[in-house]
Formats: C-alpha cells, structure tokens, sequence
C-alpha cells in the first residue's frame, strides 16, 4: 500500500509537467496544475505518515491535518472554470478556502506550536478519541467537505449535460462525462474512508476500509484527471456579448416553458420571423452544419443575431433545440450522400463524417431516432 502512495504522488508530480507543456491552456488546467501538485503532496504526506517518518520527526505531525479539505475545494472550483463562458477564474473562488484557513489558524495554536513530545501525546489521543470538544467540531468539516464538493459538483455538471443541446451540435469532448465519473469516484472512496474511521475498532474494517482506500481512490482519480485534463479543449469561446447562464431549452422542456422563458426577452414578432428566414437561407445554401464543431455562438455571430435571440428563433420559431436543429440537416445530408450513385465506394460512416458528424455512435443514435432504423437498415431499404 505504501508503495502505492508514493506511485501516486509521482504520478502527479509527472502529470503537472505534461500539463504544463499543454498548448492553448485555460484558466481550468491552471487550476488543475496546482490541484495535482497539492494532490501529489497530499499523498506523499500520508505516505510518510504510514511508514512512521512524521511520528520520528513529529514537528511535521498535523502538517496535513486540514488536506482534505482543500481537495474538494480545488474539484469544485476546476469544474465551475470548466463549465465557466469566460472561463476566467474569479477571486470570489478563494472564499471556499476559509474552513481551511479557520481550521489551520487553530490548529496552529492547538497544536503547531507544542513540543515534539506533546505532539505525540496529541496524536495518541487522537488515535484513541481522548478529543477536545473543540477540535471534534472542528474536525467536522473536514471530514465532509469532499462529500459536500462532490454533490453540488455533480449538480453542477447535470445542469451542463442538460443545456448542452441548447448550444452545441455535438457532445464529443464537451459532455464531461469523464469529469463526472471522477467526481462519483472521488466521493465514493471519500465516504468508504469515511466509513472505515467510523468503524475502525472492528479489526476486519479497520484494516480494510481506513484511509487506504481513500487514498487509493485519490491516487486513482490522479491518472484520470491527468490523462483526461491535458487532452480536454475549452468548452466556450469567448463570449462576444453577455450570456445567459441557466436559461437555456433543455430537452425535453415542454412549449409553455419556452414561452415564458423568452417573455421579456424584448425579440419581436416580425424580427423573429426574420431571423428565422435569415437563419434558414443561412443552412440552406452555406451549409455550416457541415462544420462538426459548429455551436450557437458561430452562427449568432455569421447572422449578426444575439445568441439568446437566435435560441429563442430556433426554440419558439422552428421548435427545436439547436443540437436538433444542426443534426436533422446533417442526417438530410447523409440521405443525400447516400442516394447519390458516385458515392457507392464510400461507407457510410465516411459519408456521416463528411456530413458533420464527429463519431459513429453519435451518429447512429441520432440517425435512429430521426429514422427509426439504423443506417444499415435504412441502407438496406432504399436497395431493395
């Protein structure tokens, strides 16, 4: 186990110098650069702990104590940069921090400053649950605040799965899905620890469910984290005008909820009616949709249109999303491609790809569910 930890910290230590070296980097990797150095030093911490090298030099004892609660501070703050329009970091963030200052400044007079001896004696008592009532309430938040970052992260990350179709034609390498998986991983083996120092003085638990599963989950989600934030590409542009932040069409919102939501929004009628017919010369004889990586601000800015008025056109006009919007035209496109006796020597995967679409699962289920059948079936009944 421990030999693990110290893999893990290293592995932070080298994921920080490949994302250090990444190109185009936003506010979110430079975040992400720290959050692996203090998680490489996390493990190292619990490392030295394990072995027994903090108890033979105990002035570095409680060094660590209040690590956890930075960890859930440094993923929830990565995922709003990540989900950010601007993307910038913001010095209201630094206020999550102040459990950890609160908890450090009395930590350093409860403990920080007692002798090597006393610093034993501390720790003693806290392996045996001899606590001051202080330090237990203290404790408190430290032992919930990754369980605390991880739910409202993943409200946060639902909010933008659903309201992706509102401004994307396409999910590939913007769904996050993999922020989401590591965030679930981060709370389940925080919990599991969690568990295990509740119940650690039942000797099976204590020797399999402590702070090495835990840790191990920590060292885990270090690769992924890595691994996934060197290769993933900002999600937003720029803005080129103010945004709306949560008052996108999601799917499945019902035309009530359409209207309402655009009640104010100071469009009218004709203009809408406009901005449609714009909108539709636009697809027609352009064919952006043929760009795989096409969002709503692209078009907003081509049309010289607001991007909250150009949704509410698609949303009220067409009645649509605009991931729905884009895909109809690209499967449109794929039927033509088909149908066309000059591209017989191509698969249709080829033609999907040339038509807009960035992968073939996402074309498959988007051509099942405008066609009802697959793109072989479909195939198979136009050669019959």
């Amino acid at each position: 186990m421990d030999i693990l930890l110290l893999l893990g910290a290293a592995q932070a230590f080298f994921m920080t110098i490949f994302l250090f070296n990444k190109k185009g980097k936003t506010h979110a990797d430079y975040v992400l650069e720290v959050w692996l150095i203090f998680m490489g030093i996390h493990l190292l911490y619990v490392y030295l702990w394990t072995t027994g090298f903090l108890y033979r030099h105990p002035h570095f004892l409680g060094t660590g104590a209040a690590f956890n609660m930075l960890e859930g501070v440094f993923m929830y703050v990565y995922v709003l940069l990540m989900l950010s329009k601007t993307g910038k970091f913001k010095l209201i963030y630094l206020l999550h921090t102040l459990p950890f200052i609160t908890f450090t400044i009395y930590y350093m007079f409860e403990f920080y400053f007692l002798s090597a001896d006393e610093k034993l004696i501390h720790y003693d008592n806290i392996i045996n649950e001899d606590l001051s009532k202080t330090l237990k309430i203290m404790s408190f938040p430290n032992m919930i605040s990754v369980p605390i970052y991880v739910v409202i992260s993943l409200l946060k990350l639902r909010s933008h799965s659903k309201n992706l179709s509102a401004r994307f034609s396409y999910t590939e390498k913007i769904s996050l899905n993999w922020l989401k998986f590591i965030v679930v991983g981060l709370g389940i083996f925080t919990l599991s620890s969690i568990v295990g120092m509740i119940l650690e003085s039942y000797p099976f638990v204590s020797n399999v469910m402590h702070y090495q599963i835990g840790y191990l989950g920590l060292a885990i989600a270090i690769f992924f984290l890595g691994y996934y934030g060197i290769r993933q590409q900002a999600i937003y542009k720029p803005p080129t005008e103010p945004l709306s932040s949560e008052k996108e069409l999601t799917l499945g919102s019902s035309r009530k909820k359409v209207e309402s939501r655009y009640l104010h929004s100071g469009l009218k009628d004709n203009e809408a009616d406009k901005y449609r017919q714009e909108l539709l010369d636009f697809f027609n004889v352009e064919k952006p949709y043929l760009n795989g990586k096409l969002s709503l601000q692209e078009v907003a800015e081509h049309l010289d249109v607001s991007v909250n008025h150009l949704s509410q056109v698609i949303n009220e006009k067409i009645g649509k999303t605009f991931f729905d919007f884009v895909n109809d035209y690209r499967i449109e496109e794929v039927k033509i491609k088909l149908a066309n006796f000059k591209n017989q020597s191509f698969t249709i995967l080829a033609l999907a790809f040339d038509s807009g679409f960035n992968s073939k699962s996402s074309f498959n289920n988007i051509f099942k569910k405008s066609t009802g059948v697959t793109p072989s079936q479909y195939v198979k009944m136009k050669t019959q």
